[in-house]
């Protein structure tokens, strides 16, 4: 788990340790080695973020409860997992991603994690917009992977795997992926065969020196609350589990992306072929590809995915590896 790095969220670590019961304001002070003042300011700063604090002359801090907000040091004190070394974000932002590729490029190390309440300018792959209201979950990571820069399309693949085996974990059932990057919800009857919704999308962006890529930031946006105006064919979590918080959505869905990430460096997509493939709710239905700019590429039965991660569509008696492309059901 990474460690808390600012005085204040030692003060916060220190209280949630205490699990409920009361702690002095000198012990604070002595254990965290500043004055009783400075305990004093961060706890109301802490309490404007939405902490619930209670005071006691002469006896001390007790936590009373958090807030439902992605806040650092709540989504670092859920965390299993040691790959994720700094924590940022919170509140709201233009985009995570460019959060953090600001970052990757100051030199932040493998690890880095920005997250949002709300993003003002979301956006998905081929420069679509995500709308991303508050009551989601939205996460970027940057990690540093030593490898081709030929060998990382297929980490979106891998990356929409984390989210639903993190969703699946948190209790939630049919869980699918529709290449390349869309983690989709099974309709109320349980069915991804029907018209289950988009639950999460994922947008790689990375940066290379010549054939090796330098660095990748992976954002995540995860439809958690449902707004006032739903987007059409959206899927949302709480449906599905209405007491799930955002905190540990995030925390759950981090630790199965540093789980997968570490073994793809590995092993790359031929570790994850047959799970994404028995996941993929394109298998079998008639699908169109086209590139870019609208263009129809190909159009067939889509046949899962390869070792390398590309779809394979069944055409004219041919079977296409399609390596990129926007992909819609013929019947959609």
């Amino acid at each position: 788990m990474a460690e808390p790095t600012s005085t204040r969220d030692r003060v916060l670590q220190s209280l949630r340790d205490a699990r409920g019961s009361v702690v002095s304001g000198q012990t604070l002070a002595a254990a965290l080695g500043v004055s009783r003042a400075a305990v004093a300011k961060h706890v109301h700063a802490l309490r404007d973020a939405g902490y619930e604090i209670e005071a006691s002359a002469g006896s001390g801090y007790r936590l009373a409860g958090a807030p439902d907000t992605l806040a650092p040091a709540e989504v670092r004190a859920r965390l299993a997992t040691g790959l994720w070394s700094r924590i940022e974000g919170g509140g709201t932002t233009g985009s995570t991603n460019d959060d953090c590729k600001r970052l990757a490029r100051a030199g932040a190390p493998e690890g880095t994690v920005c997250l949002a309440d709300e993003q003002l300018a979301g956006r998905g792959r081929l420069g679509r917009e995500w709308i991303s209201p508050r009551g989601g979950v939205y996460v970027s990571v940057l990690l540093r992977p030593v490898m081709p820069l030929a060998d990382m399309p297929p980490l979106a693949l891998v990356t929409a795997l984390a989210v639903a085996r993190a969703v699946e974990g948190l209790g939630a059932v049919g869980v699918g992926v529709k290449w390349p990057n869309d983690v989709l919800l099974a309709t109320p009857s349980g069915e991804l065969s029907g018209a289950p919704g988009k639950l999460a999308g994922i947008l790689l962006e990375t940066s290379a020196e010549g054939d090796a890529a330098e660095w990748v930031v992976i954002g995540i946006g995860l439809n958690l609350r449902c707004p006032e105006t739903p987007t059409a064919h959206a899927a949302y979590l709480e449906t599905a589990l209405p007491e799930i918080s955002r905190v540990a959505a995030a925390a759950a869905v981090l630790d199965e992306l540093a789980a997968a990430y570490q073994l793809f460096v590995h092993e790359r997509f031929a570790a994850f072929a047959t799970e994404y493939a028995e996941r993929l709710v394109l298998a079998g239905r008639e699908v169109t590809v086209r590139d870019a700019e609208g263009v129809l590429r190909t159009s067939g039965i889509a046949r899962g995915v390869d070792e390398y991660g590309r779809l394979l569509v069944e055409a004219g008696g041919d079977r296409i590896a399609v390596v990129a492309g926007d992909v819609t059901l013929r019947d959609s």
